[in-house]
């Protein structure tokens, strides 16, 4: 399943629920990392005051996420936000392609597992570039764009 298509089907399967944010939190919690990460999760819900419903609350989020088709695997080659900073190299940082997945950068993942993969990402650079007025702008994404080519095996 895509981001799209899970962010979806979840919110019309918790549309009804009473805490219908906490349940989302926590399938994604548990699709992403498990029962050990949803219950870390669970324990940062500090509104949620007793262990009844902490437990009734992880129960609906485990239906939830029992009945979903996996996650999409990963797109060989495709690396971690951290290393396309690297990549990219200054002024980039960690935070400019986060920034990025937010306005349409090709990504995949959640949380602290986004990824994208280079040569998409150097492909979507090259297209706002193109797009871009501003020469400084254009004249960056396309330096980008050169640095994400030079890394793709």
């Amino acid at each position: 399943m895509t981001r799209t298509e899970t962010n979806a089907a979840i919110a019309e399967q918790t549309a009804s629920d009473a805490r219908p944010d906490h349940v989302r939190t926590l399938v994604h919690a548990l699709r992403i990392g498990g029962e050990d990460f949803a219950i870390e999760a669970l324990g940062d819900m500090h509104d949620v005051s007793s262990d009844a419903e902490r437990e009734a609350l992880l129960d609906r989020a485990r239906a939830i996420a029992d009945g979903m088709a996996p996650i999409d695997p990963v797109t060989p080659g495709s690396l971690p936000l951290q290393e396309i900073a690297e990549i990219l190299g200054p002024p980039a940082t960690y935070w400019t392609v986060r920034a990025w997945t937010m306005t349409g950068c090709p990504h995949e993942g959640y949380g602290s597992a986004l990824r994208c993969d280079p040569a998409a990402l150097a492909a979507w650079c090259e297209g706002k570039a193109a797009a871009t007025e501003q020469e400084p702008g254009a004249a960056r994404l396309r330096t980008f764009a050169q640095r994400l080519d030079a890394a793709v095996p």
